[in-house]
């Protein structure tokens, strides 16, 4: 038999586990292109402070940079969520268009303002590449009287409708797609995935999985506080138990609430590298994400959940952070939460 007919026998039988590890993957490449367009938000704001002198090269390569990762984003969003994809799209076509009108901005034709300047030896807020860029900050995540017009808005929506794809809830709520390929930690309730193995190799899975047997630098962090022996708590939300399924490599964490009344999704990756260091959170309306989140954490409430994220975090603090974060989530019930 070919690795080809293997591999399509795996794909026949263990095709919820496949569908799984490719979803996992696909959000954790557009957390990264998110994270990307944050971190020129971040370093725009930076900008307009006035401690840098600026050229229009800067302000118009920071709109091609956050059209072309929005773009990226997008294409993410859409894979997961095909169902999204024309109003995805619509709203892209959008904001390509304000980006063209900003980068279609005369800036150098306010000329009495920019010689003053040049007279008084001094950059301020009234240069022309200042009040573009201020324009270009507004659209990104600036206040708007019409909801839904920033670049924040725009990614905070594609969140939603990917966390809301029928298909990719459904996966969640199907245990025995695991259960088939899977071993729960002894004693305890949840699930573990090595992400780049186990989707091509339910072979190795026969025999029980412990915490010790996954190399997986944020899970070990998430639960340090938590795990004690061979098990781990109980969580209740009113009168069932919570099962959990973490897929795992060695500086990143998917964990995610398998089977439950209440949603809750942690992202993380733990690392020497600080600006590849992240953690993302989605909670659903039931849990108070602010008893759970350290300090330093940015969130942004919506119908649908609530959002938390801290981006380029030193190994320290994103180790503190897991820490703290795992122990206030299993330490306490969910009316606590």
């Amino acid at each position: 038999m070919s690795i080809l007919e293997k591999l399509k026998i795996i794909k026949h039988k263990n095709s919820g586990i496949i569908d799984f590890c490719i979803e996992t993957i696909r959000f954790r490449k557009l957390l990264e292109n998110a994270s990307a367009l944050l971190d020129f938000f971040e370093d725009g704001h930076g900008k307009i402070l006035g401690e840098y002198i600026l050229d229009r090269h800067y302000v118009t390569s920071l709109i091609e940079n956050v059209l072309e990762r929005l773009g990226m984003m997008i294409y993410d969003a859409c894979v997961l969520a095909p169902e999204s994809g024309e109003k995805l799209y619509t709203q892209y076509d959008k904001h390509k268009l304000k980006a063209w009108k900003l980068l279609r901005v005369d800036g150098y034709s306010e000329k009495k303002d920019f010689k003053n300047n040049e007279d008084s030896g001094s950059l301020t807020s009234m240069d022309p590449e200042y009040k573009l860029l201020a324009e270009v900050l507004k659209w990104l995540n600036g206040e708007s009287s019409d909801p839904g017009s920033t670049v924040m808005d725009f990614m905070i929506q594609t969140y939603v409708c990917v966390l809301k794809c029928p298909e990719a809830r459904d996966i969640l709520k199907r245990e025995s797609i695991f259960e088939g390929a899977l071993s729960k930690e002894p004693g305890g309730n949840i699930y573990l995935v090595e992400l780049w193995k186990d989707a091509v190799a339910p072979s190795n899975l026969r025999s029980p999985r412990s915490l010790d047997d996954i190399n997986c630098i944020p899970l070990k962090y998430f639960l340090m506080d938590v795990h004690h022996g061979d098990s781990l708590p109980d969580f209740e939300n009113g009168k069932k138990n919570v099962t959990w399924i973490a897929a795992a490599s060695e500086y990143r964490l998917s964990l995610n609430t398998l089977k439950s009344d209440f949603r809750f999704r942690l992202e993380a990756t733990a690392s020497d590298y600080e600006k590849s260091n992240f953690i993302f959170i989605f909670a659903d309306q039931s849990i108070n994400i602010g008893n759970i989140l350290p300090s330093g954490f940015h969130t942004e409430n919506t119908n649908y959940g609530q959002f938390a994220w801290s981006l380029d975090a030193a190994s320290e603090t994103i180790e503190d952070n897991l820490i703290l974060i795992g122990r206030n989530l299993f330490h306490k019930n969910v009316s606590q939460v």
